[in-house]
Parts: C-alpha cells; sequence; structure tokens
C-alpha cells in the first residue's frame, strides 16, 4: 500500500507577492501617466506664465496709457461751457491711467457719476491703444429762476446747475420771476431739486410750450409766477401758484394753475394748449396789445386775485 501524499504548504512570502502584484501595476500605470504627460503639463504651465508676464508687461506699456486729452466725449444735444470744462478735467485726471488696469472703467464711471452735469453714465468703452469713449446723458439748462437778486440755472427737473447766478438773465432761455420779491424760495445747493412750487409748475408750462407746435407761434420769453387762492364755496381756501405766460413777441396769456391731469374738473395742459391754438386762430388775435385767458372758472369757486 501506496503512502499517502502530503500536499505542500504554501510559501508565505510567495503569496504576499503576488497580491502586492496589482498594486504595483496600479502605481506603474499612475506613474506613467504622469510622467508622460509632463510635456503637456510644462506647456500650459509655460503658457500660463508667459501670457501673465504679457499681461503685467502690457500694463506698464506706455502705449497704452491715457494721455490728457484722449477722452473722447459724445451725446449731448447742447452744452455748457462750463459743463464741457467739468468732464475735460475729469478726463484729465485720468492721465497717466493704463487702458488695461480693470479698475479703470468702475473708477470713471464713479468720477463723472459725481458730477452734477451727468445724469447718467450710458457706457464707457476703451478705444485701443490709449483713448476712452464715454456715452452719457448731460443736464441741460432748461430755465432760469430770478431769486436773490440773481438768475440761476436748472434743467427740466429743476435741478440747480452748478453755474455762479447772474444779476443780467442767461441769453435764450426762458425765465421764471416771482410778482413779488421773495415769492420763489428755498434755492437749493447745485445738484439738488429746487422744492418750489412755483419752479415746478413754470418748468412744466415750459416744456408744454417746448412739445407743442404752439412753440413757433408763441416762443416762452417768461414765466411770471403769483400767490393766487381758489375758495371752494366759501368754505375753505386751497393755495396754489397761478402763471402768466410772456411770448417773445409780447403776447401775455393767463394760464392759471399748473394741471397736468386732470383735477376737480379744471381743463388740463393739453386741454389749455388746445384752446390757446383757438383762440389765436380767432379774429381778436390781431387786435394789438390783446392778451389770452385760458384759465378756468370752476362752478362753486371764485377766483381771489
Amino acid at each position: 500500500m501506496a503512502p499517502p501524499r502530503i500536499a505542500p504548504m504554501p510559501n508565505r512570502v510567495e503569496t504576499a507577492v503576488r497580491r502586492q502584484r496589482p498594486a504595483r501595476r496600479l502605481l506603474r500605470g499612475i506613474l506613467g501617466a504622469v510622467l508622460g504627460g509632463c510635456p503637456a503639463i510644462l506647456v500650459i504651465g509655460g503658457c500660463l506664465a508667459g501670457a501673465v508676464f504679457l499681461w503685467r508687461l502690457a500694463l506698464e506699456d506706455p502705449r497704452f496709457r491715457l494721455e490728457g486729452e484722449t477722452l473722447g466725449v459724445y451725446g449731448a444735444l447742447r452744452e455748457c461751457p462750463e459743463s464741457v470744462d467739468e468732464l475735460a478735467a475729469i478726463g484729465r485726471g485720468f492721465a497717466g491711467r493704463g487702458l488695461l488696469d480693470p479698475a479703470l472703467i468702475p473708477d470713471l464711471e464713479a468720477a463723472f457719476a459725481r458730477s452734477v452735469w451727468v445724469k447718467k453714465v450710458v457706457r464707457l468703452r476703451r478705444v485701443f491703444p490709449n483713448r476712452i469713449e464715454l456715452e452719457y446723458l448731460l443736464r441741460l439748462p432748461a430755465a432760469q429762476v430770478w431769486s436773490d437778486s440773481r438768475y440761476w440755472l436748472v434743467d427740466g427737473e429743476a435741478v440747480l446747475l452748478p453755474v455762479p447766478g447772474s444779476p443780467a438773465p442767461f441769453p435764450e432761455l426762458a425765465e421764471i420771476v416771482g410778482v413779488t420779491a421773495g415769492l420763489i424760495r428755498g434755492r437749493p445747493r447745485p445738484g439738488e431739486t429746487w422744492r418750489d412750487e412755483g419752479v415746478a409748475g413754470a418748468l412744466g408750462i415750459i416744456r408744454a410750450f417746448w412739445n407743442s407746435p404752439l412753440s413757433e407761434i408763441v416762443p416762452v420769453e417768461k414765466v411770471l409766477v403769483t400767490a393766487g387762492a381758489f375758495r371752494h364755496r366759501e368754505r375753505e381756501v386751497e393755495k396754489r401758484r397761478r402763471f402768466e405766460v410772456v411770448s417773445r413777441t409780447g403776447t401775455v396769456i393767463r394760464w392759471g394753475a399748473f394741471n397736468p391731469d386732470r383735477l376737480g374738473g379744471e381743463p388740463t395742459t393739453a386741454e389749455k394748449l388746445e384752446a390757446l391754438k383757438d383762440l389765436l386762430g380767432s379774429r381778436e388775435a390781431l387786435l394789438p396789445g390783446v392778451s389770452f385767458d385760458v384759465r378756468t372758472r370752476l362752478p362753486g369757486f371764485t377766483i381771489i386775485e
């Protein structure tokens, strides 16, 4: 009878080596991929470093630096010399700044937004190699207000413009004048709104004539502000500024209260302009020294003057 076979005992060292072979293969694969991709990594890194170097070089390049008179300004229909000077001074303040400076456009927007003349910055853009173009909405003089023995310029929103007051009227601008001294008060600082009912109402009438064909027939020279009032059925009194319009040809229009919308049955501004148009087309309009009255007399109301 043959002796029984005894299975050989496995070598523990050989078993451990066999178990480690998959891990070594994975590690060699990773190292191979990394070492094989080194040229690509070096190329990408070199490109990034070169781009940073060129960017820093361009920032310091004098060819890309703003000069004192390289600010292109456009967008205004008409301008005051004071506004042109101020905008040019703001532009000169950025002379020497790099056109590629990331903070250049935000800094320019903030500087122009602080100017009273600039109502809104529409767009700022770089024009290579060393120019900035600005598109904006400018505050333009719409009228002049007589107050404190001076004429003061305001825009269409009654914002006081930064122009020194003048004892003589500015040319080619409608005047807003109170019929009594001190009737128009509260002159604000430049850049602030003139919060006076007489100024606001007179500007509304001036704008209405601007937007009407009557502006060529009755060019407004002056709007007189009076302290009128309505008495309602003898019970209460509502104080409202009343106005008279004087044209450059000497025509006088008794306007009454400024009423952009229908209020208490009073004709609106558009209705008063239509009534004035009809009056101007009548034969009475040809009489010398004639004045026109488009005021309203509401039932139950009497006008205190």
